[in-house]
């Protein structure tokens, strides 16, 4: 329970500052007020009502808002900012409801106080994600995970009997509704003839980006590269005994339940009742509360770790397949050398999943290893051309998108050479060249791989090497690796 109640984030120490319209107003009441008082009594002469002097502030301030006047471009520092409440983290903790409670009271007034203070208009919607933003920045605020069980006393024993990464709190319960559903991050029913079940609470406008993790997803590029990894439901086919234990199914609720909490999911009320996303960064020499999931996760990798892939269970393959897609996904912040060694085990369990080798290609491409990650591409390409039915999308728009809109980070270039081998496996060959030519066009285009030469000549010979493939299975030749390609990193 002490990683909950840590500080949130190592932020810089801040100061109070006078907002550059008050320093402008202020000062003009100044100086009217000075030369009122040497002599200047013309100032104090009534136009409608008031004096001179106030239309002449508000004139000069009306004058500052336009552009007009450019008298200041900052805001003057005042005096080091001190918390109003210096709680410990036990009290913390136990005022964590009255606190969330605080945030949804003030961060509308303070809001509403903005908006005045500028002269901008502001709505109902604006507000409510206003405390959702400033609850987000406050995770040492969140419940702990809460996890409700419908089962025999013996069979909750042995659910919960691991070592959890986070604080979680089980509860053991004869039933529940729909409505009770809401005020867990999950509900586990078990079924002794069918395994088990685990429901985690939608809503209609926000629903969930993976309907069962026991299932994998149809193969496209935001199923291979997705934004979140949280899911509706988590059907579990063999259940855990009290003489045959397995700690990998209670590691999989618990990071279900975790999950559960992305940002896109969850509504303000959620984050008031302490739902409260725990996605922060999991870094060598910080300390995050809010890094639930990334603890959650790596408790997954390593139970599998123990595991022997050639023997994986049902089990083990959905945890590898769930580990693989999260290290893929921006959530997933921690160190690369860690993320890649995550991958490669979770590539273990899974040897004929396109997504996984084109995952792996990424991750290997970011963190500076080329050769192996076109390598990785190209073994998944086979894999992808067998289950090219499941393409039902253009690929295309995917990895323009990407080609467009990327940002140059490390992951940009492996999914934009994964998308390639998508692409490539929806043309038959004779088509590959003019794809070549379009593709070869648009990245002479992309903003992000100006100046970036050796980028681009990666891409390429990606490209190439696929076409390269399968123009050697269309003369009956085998399709293996004729190159090497240098690594960035050399």
């Amino acid at each position: 329970m002490q990683a909950l109640n840590q500080s949130s984030r190592s932020v810089p120490a801040e100061g109070w500052s006078f907002a550059p319209a008050a320093v402008v107003l202020l000062s003009t009441t100044g100086l009217v007020l000075t030369a009122y008082l040497l002599g200047g009594h013309w100032l104090g002469v009534g136009l409608l009502g008031l004096p001179l002097g106030i239309w002449l502030i508000a004139g000069v301030f009306a004058a500052w808002r336009r552009g007009c006047l450019r008298l200041l471009d900052t805001a003057m520092p005042f005096a080091a900012r001190r918390p109003r409440l210096d709680l410990s983290p036990v009290a913390e903790r136990r005022l964590a409801p009255m606190l969330r409670l605080w945030v949804g009271v003030s961060s509308p007034i303070k809001l509403l106080w903005q908006a005045l203070w500028k002269v901008e208009s502001v709505s109902v919607e604006s507000l409510v994600e206003g405390v959702g933003a400033d609850l987000d920045a406050r995770p040492e605020l969140a419940d702990p995970i809460h996890i409700a069980i419908v089962s025999t006393r013996a069979q909750a024993e042995a659910l919960r009997d691991h070592q959890a990464a986070v604080p979680v709190r089980w509860s053991l319960i004869e039933e529940i509704n729909e409505r009770d559903r809401r005020m867990f991050d999950l509900a586990f029913r078990v079924d002794p003839e069918q395994g088990g079940l685990a429901l985690l609470p939608e809503h209609e406008r926000r629903p969930a980006t993976w309907y069962d993790w026991a299932t994998p997803r149809p193969l496209s590029f935001a199923s291979v590269f997705p934004h979140q990894n949280d899911p509706a439901q988590f059907t579990v086919g063999v259940l855990p005994t009290v003489e045959d234990p397995n700690p990998l199914v209670g590691a999989m609720l618990v990071a279900a339940a975790v999950a559960g909490r992305s940002r896109g999911r969850l509504t303000t009320l959620d984050r008031l009742r302490g739902r409260i996303p725990l996605d922060g960064a999991e870094t060598t020499g910080t300390i995050d509360p809010g890094a639930f999931r990334a603890r959650a996760m790596r408790r997954v990798s390593e139970l599998l770790d123990s595991c022997e892939p050639s023997q994986a269970t049902v089990l083990e393959r959905a945890a590898a397949s769930v580990l693989s897609a999260w290290l893929v996904t921006p959530s997933a912040r921690i160190e690369m050398v860690e993320r890649r060694s995550m991958m490669e085990r979770a590539c273990l369990f899974l040897p004929e999943r396109p997504e996984a080798w084109l995952r792996l290609g990424a991750v290997r491409i970011a963190d500076l290893d080329d050769q192996g990650g076109i390598e990785a591409i190209l073994r998944g390409d086979p894999f992808v051309r067998a289950t090219r039915d499941q393409l039902v999308l253009d690929q295309a728009e995917f990895v323009q998108s990407e080609l467009e809109h990327g940002n140059g980070a490390s992951m940009t270039l492996g999914r934009v050479e994964a998308g390639f081998c998508l692409l490539a496996a929806q043309h038959d060959y004779e088509r590959l060249d003019f794809l070549k030519a379009d593709l070869l066009e648009d990245l002479d285009h992309a903003g992000w791989l100006v100046g970036r030469d050796q980028d681009t000549a990666v891409l390429r010979g990606v490209f190439e090497e696929l076409h390269r493939v399968r123009r050697a299975e269309s003369r009956g030749l085998p399709g293996v690796v004729a190159e090497r390609h240098e690594s960035r990193a050399a």
